[in-house]
């Protein structure tokens, strides 16, 4: 099967695999041999050895990512007022929840819920136009 080998490609090591490329990377290996042994490709096995080398260790990167600066609770506040009450302002969410600086867009954002304009008139019917017409 051509597909299978390129593949594996982007599976993930397993603990046991990344161990077994380190060991045989130390005892002097080539990259080469040591894919072919463990049924990798060259690439995984470099990226494993490189990462070794780099900060001795062998587990997978973790994306911290920014800090959130509210709790769940909070969170959960922010989107229950913007439901309870739509035309309640930016202001008064962050003066109620008690947070300094928070960007509310992201978090009414995850709960799918958008920024509301004022109609600045109201939308008409068919009925609506058609007397509005016959007015004219």
């Amino acid at each position: 099967m051509p597909g299978k080998r390129a593949r594996r490609h982007f599976s993930q090591l397993s603990e046991f695999v990344r161990e077994l490329i380190i060991g045989m990377k130390t005892s002097g290996w080539s990259t080469n041999r040591v894919a072919c042994q463990v049924d990798r490709s060259e690439y995984a096995v470099r990226n494993c050895w490189e990462q070794w080398t780099r900060k001795c260790t062998h587990a997978p990167k973790t994306w911290s990512g920014a800090t959130r600066k509210t709790t769940r609770i909070e969170d959960r506040r922010i989107v229950w007022q913007a439901l309870v009450d739509p035309t309640v302002t930016r202001s008064t969410i962050r003066a109620d929840v008690g947070v300094a600086i928070v960007p509310l867009s992201r978090h009414l954002a995850e709960a799918n819920l958008k920024s509301k304009r004022p109609f600045h008139a109201l939308p008409l019917t068919p009925e609506h136009r058609q007397l509005r017409l016959q007015w004219c």
